[in-house]
């Protein structure tokens, strides 16, 4: 299994070897480079606001739905432990069975909604990010650059903001 180090070192070195083949190749002077926020241009996108307000809108239900059966929980344990020392053992065990029994199913319910949601996103965006690839080697064939990079990937330490295109890219979306 590969750690974050292990795959950051991965990308500089991808980095740095696509850098060394653009300036070392024999039209050195005909290298352009550029960068682009991907995930910048999937928020600032119209369809990407779209979409993220569409995961946000299904946060919340289902945030209040969790937040309703868990006040439950917290009433019935209350009760519970007011009523614990005057019930029989028999009533106290069933009702710290189901106690239990609704505890469980919070937690299935709520590891199920983040299952959902993160479902949801990916499938609300994939499409979105896709166009914004296509995008972006539209743009940059267009406009003959030799490399685009990804800014939000994490392996970019520094790039001049002229050479960013992400405000094209977005606009260019926005376009369609």
């Amino acid at each position: 299994m590969m750690d974050r180090k292990t795959v950051g070192r991965g990308s500089w070195l991808a980095l740095a070897m696509a850098l060394a083949w653009a300036i070392a190749s024999p039209a050195s002077a005909d290298v352009k480079i550029g960068v682009v926020d991907m995930q910048r241009a999937l928020n600032e996108c119209n369809a990407g606001k779209k979409a993220k307000e569409q995961v946000r809108a299904k946060f919340e239900k289902a945030q209040n739905e969790l937040k309703a059966q868990r006040e439950s929980l917290d009433r019935m344990r209350e009760s519970y432990d007011k009523k614990a020392l005057v019930l029989k053992e028999d009533e106290r065990r069933n009702l710290e069975k189901d106690m239990e029994v609704r505890s469980l199913d919070f937690k299935r319910k709520y590891e199920d909604y983040q299952r959902d949601l993160k479902r949801t996103d990916a499938e609300l965006t994939s499409g979105i990010v896709e166009q914004l690839y296509g995008i972006v080697a539209a743009y940059a064939k267009e406009r003959g650059f030799t490399v685009v990079l990804e800014t939000s990937a994490g392996a970019l330490v520094y790039a001049d903001p002229s050479i960013d295109v992400t405000d094209e890219v977005i606009k260019r979306h926005n376009a369609r």
